[in-house]
């Protein structure tokens, strides 16, 4: 973003711009960034629950999805 201020880059007309984020930073520009909303929380979760499983003896790999949500802003 700071390129993007440095160079007068206009968003969303020059560029558009999405990000991944919990939430408050992209509350911060303008026009509002649009990002994808992550839980550190629930990430943190899956990654205890899984690293118990592998501690007491499941050896399996699995692929384990957290959900996340597009939230409009005014970046694209």
């Amino acid at each position: 973003m700071k390129v993007v201020q440095i160079e007068k880059i206009n968003i969303p007309a020059d560029m558009g711009i999405i990000a991944i984020s919990d939430g408050f930073i992209p509350q911060l520009y303008y026009p509002e960034i649009t990002y994808a909303e992550t839980s550190g929380y629930k990430l943190g979760k899956l990654s205890f629950s899984r690293t118990m499983a592998c501690l007491s003896g499941t050896p399996f790999v699995q692929s384990i999805v957290a959900d996340s949500v597009l939230i409009p802003g005014g970046s694209i």
